[in-house]
C-alpha cells in the first residue's frame, strides 16, 4: 500500500562544516528500513537529482525512510569542490550513516549511485544490505574518463599534446586540474583511482544491483557481471538486474528514469526477504 510521504530539508553540522541534507519519510508509520544515499559527483550528481528524488519518494511511500546529503564541497553544502578530498567524503558518509542509524529504529541500507559506489570499501562499516544504481566499478577507469574530457577540451581549444598520462603526472605532483568546470583535487581523485570493486574482499552480504539503458535487449555490463561473480565467490548474494530506461546521468537535458526506481522497490523488498 502506497503511503503519504513527508519531505524535509535542512543543514546539519558535521565535524568540519555544514552539510545540506534531505529526507523522505513515510508519514503514517515508523520506517521499515532506512536508506542513506551515496551520490555520484560532478555533473552526474546534478543530472541524477530528479530521478533520485522520484525514487526516494517512491521508496518512502512503501514505508522506507530515505536520507540524502551533499558531501563536502558539493551541492549546497559548505566548502569548494576543489577542496574536497576522498577522506572528507568517507568521513561524511560515516557520520551520516551513524546519524541515520540513530534517527530511525530500522536497518540501514546504503544506496550508492554511479561513483558513489567507490566510497563503499573505505567506510568504517558497510551495512549488510546495499542498493546499487549503475555503479562505477573501477576508480582508475573512471578517472581516465574524466581526464579524457580534459584532453578533448584542450584539443577543441587548439591546445596540442595533452594526454591522460601527462595529466596523471600533474595530479601525482600535487597539481589540481580543472575539468569540465570542476577543480579536481589530487587528494580526491587519486585515492578514488585505487578503488576497484572487483577486488573488494568484504562485499555486502546482499546487494540489489540495478542498471538501465534504452536497449530493450540490453543487460548488465561485462564489468558489472565480473564484479557480481567476484562478490558471489566471497559468499555475497547479488541480484543483478537491467531495466529499460534513460541513462539520466548522461543526458543533455535533465531526465527521469521511472523504470529504475520501480525496479529498485522490488530489489529492496528482496533484501528484506
Amino acid at each position: 500500500m502506497a503511503r503519504s510521504v513527508r519531505y524535509s530539508a535542512r543543514f546539519e553540522a558535521f565535524p568540519d562544516g555544514q552539510r545540506f541534507t534531505s529526507e523522505w519519510v513515510p508519514d503514517d508509520i515508523a520506517p521499515l528500513r532506512s536508506i542513506l544515499i551515496l551520490p555520484p559527483f560532478g555533473e552526474e550528481m546534478n543530472k541524477s537529482r530528479r530521478t533520485i528524488a522520484l525514487a526516494a519518494r517512491l521508496f518512502a511511500s512503501h514505508g522506507i525512510a530515505v536520507h540524502s546529503f551533499d558531501p563536502a564541497g558539493t551541492g549546497d553544502s559548505e566548502g569548494e569542490f576543489g577542496d574536497a578530498t576522498w577522506a572528507r567524503w568517507t568521513t561524511d558518509v560515516n557520520v551520516a550513516m551513524a546519524r541515520v542509524g540513530q534517527r530511525f529504529a530500522a536497518p540501514v541500507t546504503l544506496w550508492a549511485i554511479r561513483s558513489g559506489a567507490l566510497l563503499l570499501p573505505g567506510l568504517d562499516r558497510v551495512p549488510d544490505d546495499v542498493l546499487l544504481w549503475q555503479p562505477v566499478t573501477s576508480g582508475d577507469a573512471f578517472l581516465t574518463q574524466l581526464l579524457r574530457l580534459k584532453v578533448a577540451a584542450d584539443a577543441f581549444a587548439g591546445v596540442e599534446g595533452t594526454t591522460t598520462k601527462q595529466l596523471r603526472a600533474q595530479l601525482a605532483s600535487g597539481e589540481t586540474l580543472e575539468i569540465a568546470g570542476y577543480e579536481l583535487n589530487p587528494a580526491l581523485v587519486l585515492p578514488m583511482a585505487v578503488v576497484n570493486l572487483q577486488t573488494w574482499s568484504h562485499p555486502p552480504r546482499a546487494t540489489a544491483w540495478v542498471e538501465t539503458g534504452l536497449d530493450p535487449v540490453g543487460g548488465p555490463s561485462p564489468a558489472s557481471q565480473r564484479v557480481a561473480e567476484a562478490w558471489s565467490a566471497h559468499g555475497a548474494a547479488v541480484a543483478l538486474k537491467h531495466v529499460v530506461g534513460e541513462q539520466f546521468w548522461l543526458t543533455q537535458e535533465i531526465s527521469e528514469d521511472v523504470a529504475i526506481a520501480a525496479a529498485s522497490v522490488s530489489g529492496l523488498e528482496s533484501l528484506s526477504a
